[in-house]
């Protein structure tokens, strides 16, 4: 490498710093400056990290030459000053082993360090101008295998995203043939193609952060993204001041698959949760407090813990076991045992959705969703069975099913002309995943069905709701008893216009969960679909 005519450099420039203040000299070895490029880069500053140095180590283990170049103009002087590193194998001469450790400084000067003033220019890169370091890694191990830098920036998405979300930190890119930027406006752009992390970037979205202040740490904020397609559940990533991601909580208890991110940004909390973390920075470790570690931890883990189950009732809804359901049940699977056509959506690509919800969620176009195991409640089942009669005596009629709803027959009145007027268009079963569930009601006038809603893409129009009858068959004919209906929105809510079966003017935004409540009369419970 070091014989080559050209070898790959990667420069990682910051901005908006201070730049690498303090002497070279021997006698400054705690100043920014010396730490940085002849110590182990450390930071003094309680409120900054690098406080062991793993992060300057990164450099030389980047370089084939194991040779990194730092270039700093600091804020309170304005001068650019260079100094270099190389940290080579260990080797034995003579019978003894030494160290291969160089530092780029002038050797006129054996007593102690100087550093080249002015900076020079490093191959084709632009100079430094303005206050801040500029850190070349000369041979760059990861030159071939990206060459656009985007494992670099996928990195920095996967441990930086609230930052950039936040606005507070710009990854520029600049490689032969792509330059890209990484920001607050493009950080979805960039996460679309890739799953997990676009989950967390939804989940950064929530638009009500549970909250709660926690002793020694303050007050946290816990942001959820509930989402049931999702291959597996990505638990809670934590973070503090920096914006950095540290741990990651894992709850098995909750068996909703989510996103979850976790900030602490309280000076406190900061100053606190960093002395649980090692060298890597990969961990809150208790045993790092004997005192108070434990307890802090385990506080912030059940504030977690409760708070996913708290937003997976609200938005997901509670998992009903019926005892002694089974023995009423056949033994096959509805299926299996059904001759005819399947009560959910073909899974042949090109194929139309049916009408058909399936309890869970309903999909279109071949798409299907799996239903989300939230906590389980139990309820007894009671058979009630239906009057019979052998003719020879009066029967008594059973009970009433349906509620205070009405049935019409299909095409009543006359025929006639008609021209199409002002109104919404409709928004299709087949556009939407969809799921429905019983919810209390407050002050128990009404029976609340929750919907919740969502669309493949944006959609405005007029939703139509249809009534489920046995074994999930819909009754189109069947005209529910809908008092009122309220969209939740943005931690706000609104009534919609309702027209018998049919949500008027619902606006609904491609891959974001809708909550809709649907009031009826009390004591009356609907299984729902979407004609």
């Amino acid at each position: 490498m070091a014989s080559a005519e050209k070898i790959p450099v990667l420069r990682i420039s910051d901005y908006n710093t201070t730049g690498l203040t303090g002497s070279e000299s021997l006698t400054s070895e705690e100043s920014p400056l010396s730490r940085l490029t002849r110590g182990k880069g450390g930071s003094q500053d309680d409120e900054r990290g690098g406080s062991f140095g793993i992060g300057s180590a990164v450099g030389p283990m980047a370089s084939d030459l194991c040779t990194v170049i730092y270039i700093s103009i600091a804020e309170d002087t304005g001068e650019s000053v260079m100094g270099a590193y190389t940290r080579l194998a260990t080797h034995t001469l003579d019978g003894e082993s030494y160290r291969a450790e160089g530092h780029f400084t002038r050797l006129t000067r054996e007593d102690d360090f100087e550093y080249v003033r002015p900076a020079p220019t490093i191959g084709p890169f632009s100079p430094r101008t303005e206050p801040g370091t500029d850190i070349y890694v000369l041979g760059y191990r990861m030159a071939d295998r990206d060459p656009e830098l985007e494992r670099v920036r996928d990195a920095m998405i996967d441990n930086f995203m609230a930052a950039i979300f936040q606005g507070k930190l710009i990854v520029e890119g600049c490689a032969p043939g792509n330059d890209w930027t990484l920001d607050s406006s493009t950080l979805r752009g960039f996460t679309t193609g890739r799953p997990e992390a676009h989950a967390f970037y939804e989940a950064l979205m929530d638009p009500e952060p549970a909250e709660k202040e926690i002793p020694h740490v303050g007050k946290v904020r816990l942001f959820v993204n509930i989402d049931d397609r999702l291959e597996k559940k990505l638990h809670t990533i934590t973070m503090r001041t920096p914006l950095m991601k540290i741990d990651t909580f894992r709850h098995n208890s909750i068996s909703a698959k989510y996103a979850a991110v976790l900030i602490c940004d309280s000076h406190e909390g900061n100053k606190y949760l960093r002395q649980l973390e090692p060298p890597q920075h990969h961990i809150w470790d208790p045993a790092r407090d004997p005192k108070y570690g434990s307890s802090v931890i385990n506080q912030l883990k059940k504030f977690t813990r409760e708070a996913l189950k708290e937003r997976i009732v609200t938005d997901v809804g509670d998992e009903v076991t019926i005892d002694g359901l089974s023995r009423f049940l056949p033994t096959e699977a509805p299926i299996a045992a059904t001759r005819g056509a399947p009560a959910i959506p073909s899974s042949e690509p090109g194929t139309e959705a049916t009408d058909v919800e399936s309890a869970t969620v309903q999909g279109g176009g071949g798409e299907q969703h799996p239903h989300v195991n939230a906590p389980a409640k139990k309820v007894r089942v009671k058979v009630q069975r239906p009057a019979t009669g052998d003719g020879t005596e009066d029967t008594s009629r059973g009970k009433e099913t349906g509620g205070a709803g009405k049935r019409r027959t299909k095409d009543v009145g006359l025929p006639g002309k008609g021209a199409a007027g002002d109104g919404a268009s409709r928004i299709e079963g087949k556009d939407l995943s969809f799921r429905s569930w019983s919810t209390p009601a407050a002050g128990g006038s009404d029976a609340v069905t929750t919907l919740a809603v969502r669309a493949r893409q944006d959609e405005s129009g007029d939703i139509q709701l249809v009534g489920l009858g046995p074994g999930g068959d819909p009754e189109p004919s069947y005209v529910l008893p809908i008092s009122r209906a309220v969209l939740h929105e943005g931690g706000k809510t609104r009534d919609i216009t309702v027209s018998e079966n049919t949500l008027k003017d619902v606006h609904l935004k491609g891959g974001q969960l809708t909550r809709i409540d649907v009031h009826m009369p009390a004591g009356e419970r609907y299984r729902l679909g979407v004609a």
